[in-house]
């Protein structure tokens, strides 16, 4: 069964969302240390899991997930300047 391939995004961008507000002294640490992915490891499995139980395993093994993380992240806090991986 295919998955609505715009809904997955919207909620993969409010996810993204979420995770900025909700963790942002994590990620920007993790800039300056340079493990991103790592440091918000629990969290984006816990994103995946949501993903897949309201989207379909489809929607959850896609790259909608992460996608939304480099476009909402890397992109809003990136546009600060602070950090050297930007």
């Amino acid at each position: 069964m295919a998955y609505d391939v715009k809904r997955a995004e919207r909620l993969s961008r409010a996810m993204a969302s979420d995770t900025i507000v909700y963790n942002k002294d994590t990620i920007l640490k993790s800039f300056e240390e340079d493990n991103f992915f790592e440091a918000l490891k629990d969290n984006m499995e816990e994103n995946r899991k949501s993903l897949k139980a309201r989207m379909g395993d489809e929607a959850a093994n896609s790259n909608v997930l992460e996608r939304s993380v480099c476009d909402n992240i890397f992109f809003t806090l990136g546009q600060q300047g602070k950090y050297p991986i930007f």
